[in-house]
């Protein structure tokens, strides 16, 4: 919209200055001007009317004159324009994701200019996601060659196989039990004992469909796209917006929330103990885990912890940043968590103190024997003091759980359980969703709204309070 003033010259004549302000591909404003005069020596409403319908006119003119210099680039180019001008506040992976969709968009969408794409070109686009089918090949033991491996892998020694090589030992039993395991996997066990890959394994190859959260990400890119560009007024209409395809997104559901169960997750800690009473040195590798499972922390935040991190005396851990592995940019130690910038505290209760003062006498006893030692800190490290890499940690879940005789899940399922505990507990949504890092509590109702329902004492509270 226009903005008008009033100027008087210096020979006592006065005309008037018309402004409007529009937004080049950066994102950054400037000003437009032109100057009008009163030629009819108009007063009162009357000028004020005819002012105001020349700069109506003339601002329209100009706008649907006016070529944008984006007006005429494809997809690929104005999604880049968006990504570098936004760069600054994405994080790391987000922005790696967000360079994989564009990269797969702008291969749909050619060179179509981005202005000339419309809600049916982006539904199309969806569509061609919900139809598309991605091969996956695994490798599993033949059934004639399933005993025989068997026996060639208890000779050899699981456990001592197994630290020797590149594998680990739960992939070793998955191979075993007749599981599906990568190809690599696979061919390194073969290396190991010295077979024919061919001869032991059988390749299975999947035809597998995008789950519906996978094709949310590349929604939520495209949206943001669109959305910078109406703020630089390349475009009006935001077609990826959930109105344009809240109908076409399909793919796969997500999947339904595993946990483990009450005797499952029991089992999974007193596997942990038992396995920190054989050698002392072996916390090193337990105590991950026990943060998971007793503070409900994120893979990457446990990474991302630090000594520096622990109050021993107020008993307090404050979770402040992460460290991910980021595809293109290795290992990234980032000063802010998923949802916190300035971190969130967390008590912690007598038996992860126990564990934590153990592993705390064990680390220094390290330290003090290396003079190499590395002493940034990190509790997610080897014995060497190094931080581990990050995917470490889902083969030490795996392992621990093999051990427990609990069923396979990811490093986040110990989050859920955690969660899903404190909620069946009777702990508020409201503390619960502060303790996990949610940014909102709305993200923990949405999440676990059925859990809430199990434990709703609404009737009892009810009765309580109206009582007779």
């Amino acid at each position: 919209m226009a903005t008008y003033f009033e100027r008087r010259l210096k020979s006592g004549k006065t005309n008037y200055g018309i402004q409007i302000c529009v937004r080049d591909s950066s994102g950054k404003s400037k000003f437009i001007n032109t100057t009008w005069t009163n030629p009819d020596n108009l007063t009162g409403k009357r000028l004020e009317k005819a002012l105001h319908a020349y700069g109506e006119n003339w601002e329209r003119d100009y706008r649907n004159g006016h070529t944008h210099e984006l007006s005429l680039a494809n997809f690929d180019r104005v999604a880049n324009v968006w990504l570098k001008a936004r760069k600054s506040n994405m994080s790391e992976s987000y922005y790696m994701r967000a360079s994989d969709c564009i990269k797969r968009m702008s291969e749909f969408f050619g060179d179509k200019p981005f202005t000339t794409l419309k809600a049916y070109d982006i539904q199309q686009f969806f569509i061609y996601l919900n139809d598309y089918k991605f091969k996956t090949t695994t490798a599993v033991i033949k059934q004639s060659k399933k005993e025989k491996f068997n026996e060639i892998a208890l000779n050899c020694g699981i456990r001592k196989v197994c630290e020797q090589a590149e594998f680990s030992r739960p992939t070793l039993y998955y191979a075993r039990c007749g599981i599906p395991v990568s190809i690599l996997s696979a061919k390194l066990i073969c290396d190991k004992f010295g077979l024919n890959f061919n001869e032991y394994f059988d390749k299975i190859e999947v035809a597998n469909e995008y789950r519906k959260e996978t094709i949310l990400k590349y929604k939520r890119v495209l949206s943001a796209i669109f959305t910078y560009c109406i703020s630089i007024e390349l475009v009006t209409v935001n077609y990826a917006s959930s109105s344009y395809l809240k109908q076409i997104i399909g793919g796969r559901p997500a999947k339904e929330i595993t946990i483990l169960s009450e005797s499952e997750y029991r089992s999974f800690l007193t596997t942990l103990d038992r396995y920190d009473k054989e050698n002392e040195i072996n916390i090193i590798e337990t105590i991950p885990l026990y943060l998971m499972a007793m503070l409900g922390l994120r893979s990457c935040e446990v990474c991302g912890l630090e000594w520096q991190d622990i109050d021993f005396a107020k008993r307090y851990i404050t979770i402040r940043r992460d460290r991910v592995y980021v595809k293109g940019r290795g290992v990234i130690r980032r000063l802010s968590t998923k949802s916190y910038s300035g971190g969130r505290a967390l008590y912690i209760c007598d038996r992860l103190l126990n564990k934590l003062k153990a592993f705390k006498q064990v680390y220094d006893k390290l330290s003090k024997a290396d003079k190499c030692f590395d002493r940034c800190g990190a509790l997610f490290c080897n014995i060497d003091g190094t931080p581990r890499f990050p995917q470490y940690l889902n083969t030490l879940l795996t392992k621990f759980l093999v051990k427990a005789n609990c069923p396979r899940v990811s490093c986040h399922k110990i989050r859920h359980t955690w969660i899903t505990r404190l909620i069946s507990t009777g702990v508020s949504v409201n503390n619960v969703s502060r303790m996990a890092g949610h940014a909102s509590s709305d993200i923990t109702l949405k999440i676990y709204t059925h859990y809430c329902k199990d434990i709703d004492n609404s009737k009892e509270v009810l009765e309580k309070i109206f009582a007779i």
